[in-house]
């Protein structure tokens, strides 16, 4: 993956309330890649963030003539983060870099002196970032907390390097980029106005400056593949995602797409049906879990493409239509897309069988499926009964692939209340119930119970709890009318940041491995 096709995050206030997760069964998933990937999020997109914080907190609290006040803290931060967008942008290394395009046009805009304080401190009325704590409340601050690079101090509410990753990280941004330049980053932002010679000379703290042979780009090392002090479980757990990820871009011969990654560590062999070795057992027990992931995601995959299904046959009555009739026009839509009628759930099962290789993209196997799942996650996109059917082999398939090996899906998903985290264990038992049950009763249970009144379930807790009216469907005079639509997606576990951080210290290339990558997966 390359840098300048990252998708980078300008946050604002809105909050889009159309019914994310909307048979609320992405959180299961969700709860289970925090736990694969932590310290790392969707929204951390370069690991310098991680030095720049903890040197701008140890000189921060070295700084005699600054207060413990946590408004002193927010300003520091925000000065720091849009300097650090205007320096990217004027040296071309934007990418993933918080606040680009305000620097973008604020750069533009300006002449050889460039202020930023207006645009950084806080209430202000034109800010480089809407969110009161920047890039730091909207992503990193949460993440170098629970990476353990930031800790809580004693005396007062600003926090300060950890003393068993975060003084070591901090010097070695420090040394790294130059003290010099270093001590002229932390006067520039305290001054809030910059030259463009000085974003000349402040270069060496740019996100891709990290050194190949640098003490930084070791700590960082240290730090992702918990080698220092901190060896917590999370720690660990990070490191084996981390490092079965160099083993993907070893087997693939090249820097792997996100895709490639989660199914090749769901089938354990590539689309070419060469196996993956692993000959650490603890890496293959981490690929299991990776493998509880990706089921749970398809499972869910398969029933919000039922549920689009349903929207896109709903939007055809404008005025309403009563709920039977909707299941009844829905179901036999696929029955007529359907090859063949089974007699019973059970038949369909046996005569659905998975492909030998999970990560085949072959017809019949899940690569296929979910793709022709996956190509109604459009708005605009009609969900088709073949789409209806296909969601509905790829649930058949899920099934037998989980009653294979049901303890791995209990140790991931058994401690979830599974009241309000439906997964592969609530859904298994479901389906194990349908066994015997005749095919059409069979899909019309479905359609009923998993995606329409969970739906609407779903939509009246968040409705209830949070306030937010996230219905799909509204019911008026015994029929039921659209209100808006849902598009079937996967849920997005932080293998791109993670696979940017990788690059950035050197470990993956273009190529696959590099030479530093190599070495690691020799060492284990």
């Amino acid at each position: 993956m390359r840098l300048d096709q990252i998708a980078c995050p300008e946050w604002t206030e809105y909050r889009d309330k159309s019914g994310l997760d909307p048979l609320g069964m992405q959180n299961s998933s969700i709860n289970l890649y925090q736990h694969l990937l932590p310290g790392i999020s969707n929204v951390t997109l370069r690991i310098r963030y991680y030095g720049l914080y903890a040197w701008l907190a140890a000189v921060h609290a070295k700084d005699g003539s600054r207060s413990p006040d946590i408004k002193n803290w927010q300003r520091l931060v925000r000065r720091a983060e849009a300097l650090y967008a205007l320096v990217a942008v004027h040296n071309n290394d934007g990418a993933g870099v918080s606040g680009s395009r305000w620097a973008r046009r604020h750069l533009d805009a300006s002449g050889n002196q460039i202020s930023f304080s207006e645009h950084a401190d806080p209430g202000s009325a034109v800010p480089y970032l809407r969110q009161a704590w920047g890039a730091y409340g909207a992503a990193y601050g949460s993440q170098l907390f629970e990476i353990g690079v930031l800790t809580n101090a004693a005396e007062h509410d600003v926090p300060v390097p950890s003393q068993e990753v975060g003084d070591a990280l901090a010097e070695a941004f420090e040394n790294s980029s130059g003290t010099k330049i270093s001590d002229r980053y932390y006067e520039v932002l305290r001054r809030g106005l910059v030259t463009r010679r000085e974003l000349d000379e402040l270069e060496p703290v740019l996100p891709s400056k990290i050194g190949r042979n640098s003490t930084e780009r070791q700590v960082y090392e240290t730090l992702l593949f918990s080698r220092g002090d901190l060896q917590r479980r999370e720690d660990h757990s990070r490191r084996d995602t981390l490092m079965l990820m160099l083993h993907a871009a070893n087997h693939l011969g090249e820097a792997p797409e996100i895709d490639a990654i989660r199914w090749l560590l769901y089938a354990a062999s590539s689309a070419d049906g060469r196996p993956l070795l692993l000959s650490d057992e603890r890496l293959n027990q981490q690929r299991v879990r990776w493998w509880v992931y990706q089921a749970n995601d398809l499972l869910h995959l398969s029933y919000e493409t039922l549920l689009k299904f349903v929207l896109d046959t709903l939007a055809d009555y404008r005025m309403g239509v009563p709920l039977s009739v909707l299941i009844g026009t829905c179901v036999a839509a696929i029955l007529e897309a359907a090859p063949a009628k089974p007699k019973s759930w059970k038949d369909f099962i046996r005569n659905t069988k998975p492909e030998r290789n999970a990560a085949t993209e072959k017809e019949t196997g899940e690569t296929y499926l979910s793709s022709i799942c996956q190509s109604s996650n459009d708005i605009g996109s009609r969900c088709t009964a073949e789409c209806a059917w296909a969601a509905l082999r790829l649930l058949a398939i899920i099934q037998t692939r989980a009653a294979s090996d049901l303890a791995a899906i209990k140790r991931e998903l058994g401690s979830l209340n599974q009241q309000f985290f439906r997964s592969l264990i609530t859904e298994i038992e479901y389906l194990s119930k349908l066994a015997e049950v005749d095919f059409t009763t069979a899909i019309v249970k479905t359609i009923e119970s998993r995606i329409i009144n969970r739906h609407l379930w779903v939509a009246h807790r968040k409705f209830r709890d949070q306030g937010d009216y996230t219905f799909l469907i509204e019911a008026d005079d015994g029929h039921v009318r659209l209100r808006t639509t849902s598009v079937p997606v996967f849920t997005n576990p932080r293998l791109g940041p993670a696979l940017w951080f990788l690059q950035d210290i050197h470990l993956i290339d273009e190529k696959g491995l590099t030479a530093l990558g190599k070495k690691l997966v020799a060492a284990k």
